[in-house]
C-alpha cells in the first residue's frame, strides 16, 4: 500500500480543500480494500451521492469518507445534525472512513474505518445554528466525537505511517460484528458504554456472548 497521493490529480484545482478532496478521494479508490470481506479493492460512488462515498460490490458494505489535515483530533466534522441521527436509525447508514494526511507532503499519516455499527446518538455533537447573516441561516450541523468511540472501533489501515496487514485489520472488524445484531439502540449504548472503560479486564469475544 503506497501513502504518498498522486500530485498530478491535483494540478487543475486552486482550492485546497477541492484539491485534497481529489486526492484522498482517489487514494481510497486505488489503494483500500473491503475490511468486511476481504475484496481487493472498493468501488467509488459517483459524486454528490448522499449518503456513502465508496461501495463494496462484493459484500455491498457502503462507506463515507472524511478527510482531515494534521492530527486526528477529538472531533469530526459532519454534516447536518437532524440528518445525521435520521441515519443512525436507517438500513442504509454507511461505514466511516477516516483520513488524515500532510498535505505539505501529501502523505498519508493515518486511515482507519469505524464500523456504522459503533455510531450512537450519543457520539453525535449538535452545533450552534449558523447566524442569521449566514448563506443558510438557521443549519444546525454537528460534530463526530471520535472520544466517544472505543478504541476496538477504531480499525487502521494506516497508523502513523505504518501499514498494518490485511488480515490484522480484517479480523478486528470481524470482531466487531455481533454489535451489528444488537438492533436497540440503548442496549448498544450500554454495551459501548462497558467498552470505553478502561478499568473493566472486558474482552470483545466476551461482550460479544453477553
Amino acid at each position: 500500500m503506497k501513502l504518498i497521493l498522486d500530485t498530478q490529480l491535483g494540478t487543475n484545482y486552486k482550492n485546497a480543500s477541492q484539491r485534497a478532496r481529489v486526492l484522498t478521494e482517489h487514494w481510497v479508490d486505488e489503494s483500500v480494500f473491503c475490511p468486511n470481506c476481504g475484496r481487493l479493492d472498493i468501488d467509488k460512488y459517483p459524486n454528490n451521492r448522499p449518503v456513502a462515498d465508496f461501495y463494496c460490490s462484493n459484500c455491498k458494505e457502503d462507506y463515507e469518507l472524511k478527510s482531515k489535515q494534521d492530527g486526528l483530533g477529538a472531533k469530526i466534522l459532519d454534516g447536518a445534525y437532524r440528518t445525521m441521527i435520521e441515519r443512525l436509525q436507517s438500513s442504509n447508514n454507511p461505514n466511516f472512513f477516516l483520513l488524515n494526511y500532510d498535505l505539505g507532503n501529501l502523505f498519508v499519516l493515518n486511515f482507519l474505518v469505524i464500523p456504522k455499527h459503533f455510531f450512537i446518538p450519543e457520539i453525535i455533537e449538535k452545533r450552534k445554528p449558523l447566524a442569521i447573516t449566514a448563506r443558510r441561516a438557521g443549519w444546525i450541523g454537528c460534530n463526530i466525537v471520535l472520544q466517544g468511540i472505543p478504541e476496538s472501533g477504531k480499525i487502521f489501515f494506516v497508523k502513523n505511517r505504518q501499514v498494518e496487514p490485511k488480515e490484522k485489520v480484517l479480523n478486528k472488524w470481524k470482531r466487531t460484528l455481533f454489535l451489528r445484531e444488537e438492533k436497540e439502540i440503548s442496549a448498544k449504548g450500554w454495551l459501548l458504554d462497558i467498552m470505553r472503560s478502561w478499568w473493566v479486564p472486558i474482552s470483545l469475544d466476551t461482550l460479544s456472548t453477553l
